[in-house]
């Protein structure tokens, strides 16, 4: 099948089927309708040539848009023009009907096609309809391809059309618009290169998915290295060529029609060319008639069938028109909707700006402003940034402030969107033409604008724009003059921290210019909502000290100011400063009183953050099912709100619950579909978090590759926290027996001490660099963590604020770092907790990983019975949810339990001579015995223990000796 042969399978599929029942005697006629180049002529080749491989005769014909052409010309192609008797007349009508349907018979099965049947002559039509009416059994299959615009057929087609429509053996297949995927194949192969998706949707909206429009854009996109679709000059010359053929009215309306949208009410086309509606409406009829325009709607509303019709006719225009034609459709919209132009707030912003030209800017920038703030508020963040930067390119003669609000506004959108780059880019413009008129409000204002994201560089900017702005409003405010407040970049100076706190103990900017942009103080909302994003930057760069007591001073401001903006931010900084773990009461009155103001002010944005904290503190808290439940509130809030990153923490808290309740495929799949979104957006978060949900489930499952890799951003310390970035991969090399590696990447980090710990992270470092501690057997270093995490034993581990992953109660680590210490009571103590815990809030892989570690303690201390039936009943569910390591550990145990339950220690001690490769005679003397008696010993082992030879117990003791009590993660099978 030919390559270029894209998205007519399923119609291919059809018309073969029906050729298959016309091969065993049920004969077809199948009308294949469509409008030009939409792709019946390629369907119908690809039919012929399937037929012939399956020894089919083919017979093609096509009329001709010609009004000379001889009769029955359909026949004398289908044929052979040479027949003596096509033309006879003495045979008369009937006979020669007979004698075509006579020639459609033979051997074999017929596939007759006959192309553009709408420019037929009438007697070859009549033909065709005696034909099909005389049909019985005969092996045909007629393909007929016609356009479904009445304007297009000749009168012959209009007249024999329905009654063959209504014949019992017609079919019609209609044929539409390529799908999106379709087209952007489509496009890319008649391009010969791989095409943008902004690229092909554009194509796809200006096509209609048609393969003949599709083709002639891709091939003006070939040789194009950037890729902006270009009208090619066929397309102008098919468009022009249909609109010659309708009266002059009608093209005149549709010429200014043209500065429209694809779809356009009838009322404003008629503003424009001057005239009442009722006299445009034969124009109108005529237009859709010819197929240039749809009826959309009763409602008075048209559409181009294809906006390429509407881009041909466009560039028809002469530049004067065009202007001309904006002016008026902006006059008509503001007289015929005044009372609903936020509805046409875009299209007014396109008309003006067209017509700006004129010389008055003024209302596209105004109209573009308003468009684009109701874009943002509708959650069309794309849209949005697109009309900002209409509204930017009309700003010439507006003050320099204007200018900076209009970049701020399009950073909003930038950001909201996902594409963070063009985002700091207009923060930047912005702030450099703040300096520079000396507006502290803007320089403020700009520091708002942007999130943390986790990346040292982007948090660093914004920090010290708020640090910026703080400055530079506290000092002028205080009446200190600005060469007392000069700090040189990269050192530090006397900055004045009035309000500021701790924060201005060194700054890394030029702080003259703040100072002197400053007008005044700023308002104790626009303060206190400063003091919030730099305590967020400050948390993410992992500045601890600063976090407390600005995160209180901003909480403290916008309570004070009343102003709800502040407040909000306020919250969200203060919980960021509470993220250890003895902050959980704190933790959890911030999230009820950010859901409260949600709620109350039927923000869903602000309710989301409120949704997130509550969710966190439910994972810390253990409690699962309050979790899920909250998760179905979060996910009401994301349908209101709309975004990419939003999505991003549903799939994230999606795939958590699905860890921690064992459904390991589904967790990595949703985890999977998380961090393509935020890579997608260039958001260094997904890594990060996929990283860490990938290592927990390995932890249960065993380790891919990519888990023993150390991300290329923690090498170049790009990373949120360095410590975590290092500990990620060290725990699985640990786990899977490298503890060279493991080794070398923990003592890298230095004493545990001594670490830089995150507050959100405490609690999975300490399990996670307590079990690299385990596995290299650093007594003192396990001693420590369990020190560190014992204040901590109502708690469960997770990775964090904004949580990826659950890590057990901490029962689990504090059992197993005892019975690494040799404490087996507080061991036992511990696990049997922990399983109670996991038990009770239904965490699978953990109920099997509490009860191995459970099981092995017991078995070492003696308690074989309770191991063995430990064991046993963790078996199957390992089994079930897919953890090899742990079904491996929890064998071992059973081996070793059922054979300490079922042996004597004499027995045990045979068991272990013979494993070591002793003869029954060397037993014997061993341990002072008759050989006789050795060898009765090595035969009731092999009978209690059901094996069949030597071997086996040589195998059955060496896995024992692996020691079940000594792992606490996977190893290799």
């Amino acid at each position: 099948m030919s390559t270029e042969f894209i998205g007519r399978e399923r119609e291919l599929a059809d018309l073969r089927r029906r050729w298959e029942q016309a091969a065993h005697g049920t004969p077809r006629l199948v009308i294949c309708r469509g409008e030009a180049g939409i792709g019946k002529t390629r369907l119908a080749t690809e039919l012929t040539t399937w037929v012939r491989t399956r020894g089919g005769r083919t017979l093609w014909a096509r009329a001709l848009e010609a009004r000379d052409a001889p009769p029955f010309g359909l026949w004398r192609q289908a044929f052979d023009a040479s027949e003596p008797d096509i033309e006879d007349p003495a045979t008369g009508r009937t006979r020669l009907f007979d004698g075509f349907a006579d020639r459609l018979t033979g051997d074999e099965p017929v596939l007759l096609v006959l192309d553009d049947i709408h420019w037929a002559d009438e007697p070859s039509l009549l033909a065709l309809r005696h034909i099909v009416r005389g049909w019985r059994e005969q092996r045909i299959l007629v393909c007929a391809n016609a356009r479904d615009a009445s304007a297009d057929a000749e009168s012959g087609w209009r007249a024999v059309a329905p009654e063959l429509l209504r014949e019992p053996v017609t079919d019609v297949l209609d044929l539409t618009g390529l799908s999106k995927g379709s087209s952007a194949a489509c496009l890319s192969a008649a391009a010969e290169r791989a095409v943008p998706e902004r690229i092909t949707a554009a194509a796809y909206r200006m096509s209609g998915g048609n393969p003949f429009y599709l083709r002639e854009l891709g091939r003006g996109l070939r040789g194009a290295a950037g890729g902006e679709l270009r009208l090619p000059a066929t397309l102008r010359e098919v468009v022009r060529g249909r609109l010659a053929a309708v009266p002059p009215r009608a093209q005149e309306l549709l010429r200014a029609a043209a500065i429209l949208d694809d779809a356009f009410p009838v009322a404003i086309a008629a503003r424009l060319i001057g005239r009442p509606v009722l006299e445009c409406l034969p124009a109108l009829d005529t237009a859709v008639a010819s197929g240039l325009l749809v009826l959309e709607s009763p409602g008075g509303t048209v559409r181009f069938t294809h906006a390429l019709v509407r881009a041909a006719l466009h560039d028809g225009l002469p530049l004067q028109q065009r202007v001309l034609l904006h002016a008026r459709a902006a006059r008509a919209i503001e007289e015929l909707y005044p009372d609903a132009l936020d509805q046409h707030a875009a299209a007014l912003a396109r008309h003006y700006a067209e017509s700006a030209l004129a010389g008055d800017r003024a209302p596209a920038l105004r109209w573009a402003r308003r468009a684009g703030d109701n874009a943002l508020r509708d959650l069309a963040f794309e849209e949005a940034a697109r009309l900002y930067t209409v509204a930017l390119d009309h700003t010439a003669d507006r003050p320099p402030a204007d200018r900076g609000r209009l970049l701020l506004a399009r950073a909003a959108a930038h950001f909201r969107a996902g594409n963070l780059e063009p985002a700091r880019d207009d923060c930047l413009t912005a702030g450099e033409l703040a300096r520079r008129i000396g507006d502290a409000n803007l320089l403020a204002e700009r520091a708002l604008i942007l999130e943390p994201v986790g990346n040292h560089l982007w948090d660093r900017d914004i920090h010290e724009w708020c640090i910026e702005a703080l400055t530079a409003e506290a000092s002028v405010g205080d009446g200190y003059p600005a060469d007392e407040t000069t700090v040189e970049r990269g050192g530090s100076g006397p900055a004045r921290d009035s309000d500021a706190g701790s924060l201005f103990g060194a700054v890394d900017f030029d702080a003259r210019s703040a100072a002197n942009c400053a007008a005044g103080r700023l308002p104790e909302s626009l303060r206190a909502r400063l003091l919030a994003r730099a305590t967020e930057a400050a948390s993410y760069l992992g500045r601890w000290d600063e976090i407390g007591e600005t995160s209180a001073q901003a909480l403290a401001l916008a309570d004070r100011s009343g102003d709800a903006e502040a407040l909000v931010a306020a919250l969200r900084a203060r919980q960021l400063a509470c993220t250890w773990p003895e902050d959980l009461a704190e933790r959890v009155r911030l999230a009820a009183r950010m859901i409260d103001i949600g709620v109350r002010s039927r923000r869903p944005a602000t309710e989301l953050w409120g949704r997130l904290w509550a969710i966190d503190n439910h994972w810390e808290s253990g409690d699962l099912t309050a979790v899920e439940t909250e998760l179905s509130r979060l996910r009401w809030c994301v349908r209101h709100i709309g975004g990419p990153m939003a999505t991003w923490h549903v799939l994230l808290t999606e795939a958590a619950l699905a860890q921690a309740r064992g459904r390991f495929d589904e967790a990595l799949r949703v985890a999977g579909q998380a961090r393509e979104l935020a890579e997608s957006l260039g958001h260094p978060a997904g890594f990060g978090a996929y990283r860490a949900l990938l290592g927990t489930i390995g932890h249960h499952r065993g380790y891919p590759d990519e888990a023993f890799d150390i991300p290329p951003a923690a090498q170049r310390g790009e990373v949120r926290n360095q410590l975590f970035a290092v500990l990620g991969p060290a725990i699985p090399l640990a786990e899977s027996g490298r503890l060279d590696d493991a080794a070398g990447l923990y003592r890298g980090l230095g004493p545990p001490p001594e670490w830089d710990i995150p507050p959100f992270f405490r609690l999975i470092v300490m399990t996670v660099g307590g079990s690299i501690a385990l596995a290299l057997g650093y007594t003192a270093h396990i001693a420590w963590f369990a020190d560190q995490l014992r204040p901590y034993r109502d708690r469960h581990v997770i990775s964090g604020a904004g949580n990826a992953h659950y890590f057990g109660p901490v029962p689990l680590w504090l059992g197993k770092f005892a019975a690494a210490l040799g404490d087996s009571a507080a061991a036992e103590r511990e696990l049997r907790t922990a399983l109670e815990i996991c038990r009770d809030i239904g965490v699978q892989g953990f109920v099997v990983e509490s009860s191995t570690d459970l099981a092995a303690v017991l078995l070492a201390r003696g308690a074989s019975e309770e191991a063995l039936a430990l064991a046993k009943a963790a078996l199957p569910q390992a089994e079930s949810i897919g953890m090899p390591p742990w079904t491996d550990r929890l064998r071992s145990i059973v081996a070793e339990a059922s054979a300490r339950a079922v042996l004597s220690p004499r027995e045990r001690e045979v068991a272990q001579l013979v494993a070591a490769g002793l003869s029954n005679r060397e037993i014997a003397t061993a341990l002072v015995l008759s050989e006789r008696t050795a060898q009765n010993h090595v035969q009731h082992i092999l009978t209690k223990l059901g094996f069949s030879n030597r071997a086996q117990i040589v195998a059955w003791v060496n896995h024992a000796d692996r020691g079940p009590g000594e792992q606490t993660g996977p190893r290799p099978r």
